[in-house]
């Protein structure tokens, strides 16, 4: 029997003024993921809120869990460019693999989609990201929240790609935080993006969730590199 696919959203904090350096350790980490047999997506852009311009927020897809915790993360690529980023002392407040700057949720994926073979910005490097996390009102709860999110994603699924359509609609089930689920949305620009969020449907669904939530945050980020839901390596056509 087949996994899910495995994501892990990331929320990397960083110290005033790190962007740059950042971006530089990226170009190796997302060179490396693309080459990883387990490696599904590395997708990583920075925060648009003007109170955390130095964040960076990740998606890192694995079409098994051991891809993150035995194949990415032990790679000699990984343990450089996190050794240079504790050296250049590019977190908020504690460097180190171990610090809280390092704010991460584990997920199998429970539906919608990364990316639609008939979008031909599918592969895009520049798309804007929305991260929404949903926490339930009580853990067992959190499958009517899933199935509802997964009712969002259907119905965008359906339409026809177009300049504004969304090019990601995911959903995401966390597997620590068993009452958190999380909609992981993508555009072509942060206005198309931004007019999705102010939709009708968009509107109708935080109704529904409303009395099924105890805690929503919504987290926009402008992504700067990375690949998403490649085929594993060696079976490229």
């Amino acid at each position: 029997m087949s996994c899910p696919l495995f994501f892990v959203v990331a929320r990397v904090v960083g110290s005033d003024g790190s962007l740059e350096k950042w971006k530089e350790r990226l170009v190796a980490l997302c060179a490396v993921s693309a080459t990883e047999p387990l490696g599904n997506s590395y997708y990583w852009g920075h925060d648009l809120s003007a109170s955390s311009p130095d964040t960076l927020w990740g998606l890192e897809g694995y079409t098994h869990p051991a891809g993150f915790f035995l194949g990415h993360t032990s790679t000699d690529v990984f343990k450089r460019e996190m050794r240079l980023a504790d050296e250049q002392k590019l977190l908020k407040t504690v460097q180190g693999i171990g610090s809280p700057d390092y704010d991460l949720h584990h997920y199998d994926l429970a539906g919608g989609w990364l990316k639609r073979e008939d979008d031909p910005g599918k592969d895009s490097r520049d798309s804007a990201v929305a991260v929404l996390h949903f926490w339930a009102v009580e853990e067992g709860g959190r499958e009517e929240v899933v199935r509802s999110l997964e009712g969002f994603g259907k119905a965008q699924r359906g339409r026809e790609v177009g300049e504004g359509e969304l090019q990601s609609c995911a959903v995401l089930r966390e597997v620590m935080d068993r009452s958190l689920a999380t909609l992981w949305l993508r555009a072509k620009t942060q206005e198309h993006l931004k007019s999705h969020l102010e939709t009708q449907e968009y509107k109708a669904l935080l109704a529904t969730l409303q009395p099924l939530t105890v805690r929503t945050e919504t987290h926009l980020s402008q992504v700067f590199n990375g690949h998403i839901d490649q085929p594993p390596t060696g079976t490229e056509a």
